[in-house]
């Protein structure tokens, strides 16, 4: 049990008077931005030593947690590789090195070599992820990007494979970056220093070194993308707006230019301008172009439309609008069409021929789950790859139950053949059943949750939901990926817990409308969506009442903040992490990351109405001394690029200072090691999932009856 004469820690309080449209508030807690202030780092420091002792005894549980978790790591190779040019790249783990390298093998046969290995980079034994890996298509030069801090400022570089040397680098915040097909001239996106997206695109000759911005974005509610065609044989740029990811991998564009790849000196042409407000995603295919385009509808069409003569008479109709039928994906094969298609939760790949038919449709039997098309290179920037020539389509199904497979479809003979699927030591699929659930909304409509839980659990009992529910972004069941990592939840699973993902309004899961139903002065929708959902599951007897868990991240944090502060009867605790927990303060200071952008989602707080909704249910202007919340852990991360290590803090903080036992069910931890998802490798990444855990189940425990 948990020792009761521990106290938590309480940061001095420097009142602060704001007057805004007629609301005056006191800030006690401003003071946590100043990070090179002592009083903040020992502040912080005595939360996390408190954190510590809180659960304390729980030791042998996270130790027995940890130990579980790390036996589940997959253990049987990476998976296959990627072709660019005459080459296959691939990721091979070097003993007792904590990060993989990067090899390549000609495709015609030969000896592999190691093109790059990010363990003798100084800093990577603390913390690395990878930004972008782009091979020229001659295989000279690779251009890659590394974060070693954890706040997600990514730094270029281009090596030399003859002599495996680095030649240039850039050490401004870099984004996706692409190759010319004359393997001397990269383009690259990057964001200014005054700037919360990328806002430039950049070109760069190998030989000269001299990087130019050729073209750059002054609407600060816009975007930019530098891509390729899957051709090979265009480039493009798309200033997508930043308010809206309901079509997260390929987003629909304001607007977009084109530029042949073989002259990437030349000059670039608008395929279609801003001003006719339609989102429009271009891809090429032979003499044509393809728009996946919103003018007939949400769920788009795709039309095609000649290379020398893109204007809308001419659009051909490929695939129509259909009401229950989205298009997210398009990709292109030499003699195929692909279209990702979800109707509801559930995808599907549908492959068309040279007039438009339907070849072969490919649908998963899982009820809900992630398809990707293609192969990555796994970084934050990379775009996942499909040879152009021949008939096979690789994609990646993963589930709640299925680990994440790689599937080759030969589209001529529409057969498929599994080309890697993870071994998960101890892991037995037929144990778990996965589902998807249904629930009323307070407005009637029906709110899916996708679940897994053990075949052989009984009856009501505890259900731990995530949720997210912001900027149109989905979030659906994989194995591996965040949110599913059921590498860690299984160790919850086994222990009789629920899991579930609640595809709340405000989220993208059912199309842009799912997204738009809950934005602004409709944002708490996305709350009471949740509340929904956990009533619905307990009328359902799938949850015990007081045994509901509910966890969100970043904005999803903010999600979970505000809906128990909505309803502290419902849920028996809270995980916040890195959260969004002061919504309204974010919007009023624009030098923060994606404050301008979030107004779009949640209202401008410096117009009075807006200002007055958002003050209605912020989490951190209603906490109160009179209203007890439930059980909460809460973190965040110094260098954290996204949510900015003050923002949970203060909530922290006024909450504790409102409560007059300065609320000890409260635990908060920051990182020190690793940004905003996290440390990047070794035990820490295991630690961290085990704490979390570990005290999520503690909290179940205290909810059943003596």
């Amino acid at each position: 049990m948990r020792d009761k004469s521990l106290q938590p820690p309480l940061p001095h309080a420097e009142p602060r008077i704001r007057v805004l449209h007629e609301d005056v508030t006191i800030d006690s807690y401003g003071w946590l931005r100043e990070r090179e202030n002592p009083d903040v780092s020992a502040y912080l420091q005595a939360e996390n030593a408190y954190a510590e002792q809180a659960i304390a005894h729980l030791a042998g549980l996270k130790a027995d947690l940890i130990s579980e978790i790390n036996g589940r790591r997959a253990c049987n190779g990476s998976p296959p590789p990627f072709q660019v040019g005459p080459f296959e790249y691939f990721r091979r783990q070097a003993e007792e090195k904590p990060h993989p390298v990067w090899c390549r093998r000609p495709v015609s046969g030969g000896p592999t070599e190691t093109v790059l290995d990010p363990n003798t980079f100084e800093g990577t034994e603390r913390f690395y992820t990878l930004g972008a890996f782009e091979p020229s298509d001659d295989g000279r030069y690779i251009a890659y990007s590394l974060d070693i801090i954890g706040n997600e400022r990514y730094e270029l570089r281009i090596r030399d494979t003859v002599g495996g040397h680095d030649v240039w680098r850039d050490t401004g915040r870099a984004g996706r970056v692409v190759w010319a097909a004359d393997n001397q001239t990269i383009f690259f996106m990057r964001e200014r220093a005054d700037r919360r997206h990328h806002d430039q695109i950049v070109r760069l000759n190998v030989a000269d070194r001299k990087p130019r911005v050729i073209f750059e974005e002054v609407n600060e509610r816009l975007a930019l993308l530098i891509r390729r065609s899957q051709s090979g044989a265009w480039l493009f740029i798309d200033a997508h707006p930043t308010s809206d990811y309901s079509l997260r991998v390929q987003q629909g564009a304001a607007e977009t230019w084109c530029l042949r790849a073989d002259e990437p000196v030349g000059t670039w042409q608008r395929l279609f301008r801003r001003d006719i407000g339609h989102n429009i995603y271009a891809e090429h295919w032979h003499d044509c172009f393809l728009f996946r385009v919103d003018d007939a509808g949400p769920n788009c069409r795709l039309v095609s439309v000649p290379l020398n003569d893109w204007s809308a008479h001419n659009w051909n109709e490929v695939v129509p609008h259909r009401e229950d039928v989205r298009i997210e994906e398009i990709h292109v094969l030499e003699k195929h069409i692909i279209v990702l298609e979800r109707q509801g939760l559930v995808p599907r790949i549908a492959s068309r021929d040279i007039r438009g038919q339907i070849e072969t449709t490919i649908i998963p039997e899982e009820p809900s789950c992630t398809l990707t098309v293609g192969l990555s290179a796994g970084g934050r920037y990379s775009v996942a790859k499909n040879a152009f020539s021949g008939s096979s389509l690789i994609y990646t199904l993963g589930s709640f139950v299925t680990p994440d497979t790689v599937i080759e479809h030969n589209l001529i003979e529409d057969r498929s053949t599994n080309l890697y699927r993870p071994n998960v030591p101890g892991y037995d699929s037929t144990q778990y059943e996965a589902t998807v659930v249904v629930v009323k909304s307070e407005d009637g409509i029906e709110v899916p949750i996708s679940l897994v839980m053990r075949r052989d659990r009984k009856g009501p009992g505890p259900v731990l939901l995530n949720v997210y529910g912001c900027y149109g972004i989905s979030r659906w069941p994989s194995f591996f990926p965040w949110p599913s990592a059921m590498a860690e939840r299984l160790s919850l699973l086994d222990r009789g817990v629920a899991f579930g993902i609640v595809h709340v309004r405000g989220g993208g899961e059912l199309g842009r409308a799912w997204h738009q139903a809950a934005t602004r002065d409709r944002k708490q929708t996305t709350y009471t969506d949740l509340i929904a959902a956990a009533e619905g599951l307990v009328d359902q007897g799938i949850a015990s009442r007081d045994s509901i868990v509910i966890e969100g991240k970043s904005a999803g944090g903010g999600t979970v903040l505000t809906t128990a502060s909505l309803r502290p009867d419902l849920f028996r605790a809270v995980i916040a992490e890195v959260p969004v927990a002061d919504i309204l303060d974010t919007e009023l200071d624009f030098t923060l990351p994606y404050a301008l952008q979030e107004t779009a989602e949640y209202g401008d707080p410096h117009i009075a109405p807006d200002f007055k909704y958002l003050r209605g249910y912020d989490p951190y202007y209603n906490l109160s001394g009179d209203r007890h919340l439930p059980p909460t852990y809460i973190d965040g991360a110094l260098d954290d690029g996204q949510v900015l290590y003050f923002q949970p803090a203060r909530y922290v903080a006024q909450r504790r200072s409102l409560a007059a036992d300065r609320d000890p069910k409260l635990i908060f931890r920051t990182l020190t090691v690793g940004g905003h998802y996290g440390s990047s490798h070794g035990p820490g990444v295991t630690e961290e999932a085990a704490f979390r855990i570990a005290w999520t189940l503690d909290q179940f425990e205290r909810s059943r009856p003596e």
